[in-house]
């Protein structure tokens, strides 16, 4: 039996398994996901691969709570930073630390709407490709793809919070 995820609407044969408490994805996804981060299809190195967590919390916002809408915010601030301004791969952790304190100083971040109808990949087309350096190339595109589909929808407003960010990290 099939399942759609919520957060990416891919269509996974369902398992039986535990999802993320605020990452709105199926167990389905959750499972390809993590299995993919585990090496569960093997994948090459990707020049963006340190981002995937990022992507995928973002194309998986899940609901209204203050964490799920925070993981969304924070994990878009990242993508907006390295994609968006070039910063440095490298800095996507301080970046990452950076958007959780500029939520904590304000009032958090609001639940941004609309979310992506569609998407032009998921994970399942990351975990889907033939061989291990495929999946790293697919992972790319799904990475800039995330980032992208948001982008259209919130620029602006993404990039407000990554200016908030990048100013927290310059002290």
């Amino acid at each position: 039996m099939t399942e759609t995820c919520p957060g990416c609407r891919a269509e996974l044969e369902g398992v039986d398994t535990v999802t993320h408490r605020y990452i709105g994805a199926s167990p389905a996804c959750w499972d390809t996901y993590t299995r993919l981060l585990a090496g569960d299809p093997p994948m090459v190195a990707s020049t963006l691969g340190s981002l995937l967590v990022d992507a995928y919390a973002a194309q998986h916002p899940g609901g209204d709570s203050p964490q799920a809408t925070q993981s969304a915010a924070v994990h878009l601030v990242v993508l907006e930073a390295m994609l968006g301004h070039g910063m440095a791969l490298g800095l996507a952790v301080p970046a990452r630390v950076a958007a959780v304190e500029v939520g904590r100083q304000g009032d958090g971040y609001p639940k941004l709407y609309p979310v992506p109808w569609s998407w032009e990949l998921t994970i399942a087309d990351v975990a889907e490709a033939e061989t291990a350096t495929e999946r790293g190339l697919v992972a790319n595109r799904y990475i800039r793809s995330v980032w992208e589909a948001w982008r259209e929808l919130h620029g602006p407003r993404i990039d407000e919070w990554h200016q908030a960010a990048r100013q927290l990290m310059k002290h």
